[in-house]
């Protein structure tokens, strides 16, 4: 059964996923230009720039209606030449996906062991970065209201004309006004002096678990400052997570599944991938027409679309085993994939694998990646320890892969 191995992954970036009553899609390729990759079929997707016209087909069935199209339209060498442009940006991604080996790194452009000991020592042995509680500032007093004078609240005119009783009211009226203010100010200072002890008091508990916790900080950086070599040995859990990291960071033209475990003692890498069915590949391809009208397909051979299967698959297997030795310096890689088949025990979807390899890394590193165009993947396998069932016209039987 697939992934046999405890950390999985669903590498996604780069695709661009259709939402929608059937169902998810997902689309790669250039703007404009796409190839669809959904549980209806394999689509190429076309958008003609400045001519308002769209174009869909099916490449992994041929339309015979696509071939009668042309009939109505007039010659048009703007129209011709936008096709071609559209048609050449089409086959060019699908040529990336079938030759998705391409986009093997070298692994002689990963780091080394002391280089990813040194990077494991710098976070291991970080020093205490939590910064220190900020202790508050004491408020300062608010200024206490003016006692309010004699003449206050009455104009120059009015003091003339005013009588005694009025005065006298006007200067209680400004005592009671004072007093309240009095009484708002002391209580203002009163509030904010106790906040102020409440917040030094909070900041004193919390500047004691801060010496503290920096103090065990440090304690403990000198305990594993000597144990740190052995303790990055057979840390499985930082090199998982650099795997995983390259992984996940990289471009895929569909959605694919990962599974994958580490073993620093063996200095080994096991990885197993949910490849794609041979009924998504594309089973036609596209053209324009002589009269630069239409774009047409024409139908691929069976034993054609095989073999665009064939190095498709071993070129999704090729990719990881160069991301894996490039991520991490281990010797050797054993790497299996696996597709879905109906069971004819049962009737149910198995998983079947029909190919695995155990990858040693001097034999991989011989492959020339200044030049890959001319490695033909499906031949490239043949170097390695291999577990495959092919037929001269690639037909693949279930395999046992490496344990």
């Amino acid at each position: 059964m697939g992934f046999r191995f405890r950390k999985s992954i669903s590498i996604i970036p780069g695709v661009r996923v259709n939402l929608s009553n059937s169902g998810a899609s997902m689309s790669v390729g250039p703007r404009g230009a796409s190839v669809s990759f959904g549980k209806r079929g394999t689509y190429a997707n076309l958008g003609l720039p400045g001519t308002g016209l769209s174009y869909r087909t099916r490449l992994d069935r041929a339309s015979a209606a696509s071939r009668q199209r042309s009939a109505g339209r007039q010659e048009d060498p703007r129209l011709r030449a936008e096709l071609e442009r559209e048609v050449e940006q089409l086959n060019d991604a699908v040529e990336e996906i079938i030759d998705i080996h391409l986009l093997t790194p070298d692994p002689r452009s990963g780091h080394t062991f002391d280089e990813l000991e040194a990077h494991y020592r710098e976070l291991m042995l970080r020093p205490y970065s939590v910064p220190a509680p900020v202790r508050p500032q004491k408020p300062f007093p608010l200024p206490e209201p003016e006692q309010p004078g004699e003449n206050q609240g009455s104009g120059f005119i009015g003091r003339l004309f005013e009588s005694a009783a009025a005065k006298q009211e006007r200067l209680n009226q400004n005592q009671q006004r004072w007093r309240r203010e009095v009484e708002d100010w002391q209580r203002e200072n009163d509030l904010a002096l106790k906040r102020y002890q409440e917040l030094r008091q909070r900041w004193a508990e919390q500047y004691a678990d801060w010496q503290h916790e920096s103090a065990h900080h440090q304690k403990q950086l000198e305990l594993a400052g000597s144990s740190i070599s052995s303790q990055f040995a057979r840390d499985t859990y930082y090199f998982e997570s650099l795997l995983a990291e390259v992984i996940q960071a990289a471009d895929w033209p569909r959605e694919t599944l990962v599974s994958f475990q580490v073993k620093p003692a063996s200095s080994e890498i096991l990885i197993d991938v949910d490849l794609p069915e041979a009924e998504d590949m594309p089973t036609s391809s596209v053209r324009v027409n002589a009269r630069g009208t239409e774009i047409i397909e024409k139908e691929l051979s069976q034993k054609a679309v095989r073999e665009r299967y064939a190095r498709h698959i071993h070129g999704i297997l090729l990719r990881l085993t160069g991301m894996a030795f490039c991520a991490l310096p281990f010797e050797t890689v054993k790497i299996s994939g696996f597709t879905q088949r109906i069971s004819k025990q049962t009737g149910h979807l198995d998983d079947e694998y029909i190919l695995s390899a155990r990858i040693n890394r001097s034999a991989f590193e011989r492959l020339n990646f200044f030049s890959l165009e001319d490695v033909d993947p499906v031949a490239a396998f043949d170097r390695f320890d291999l577990q495959r069932k092919m037929s001269a016209t690639f037909i693949f039987q279930p395999v046992t892969p490496f344990a």
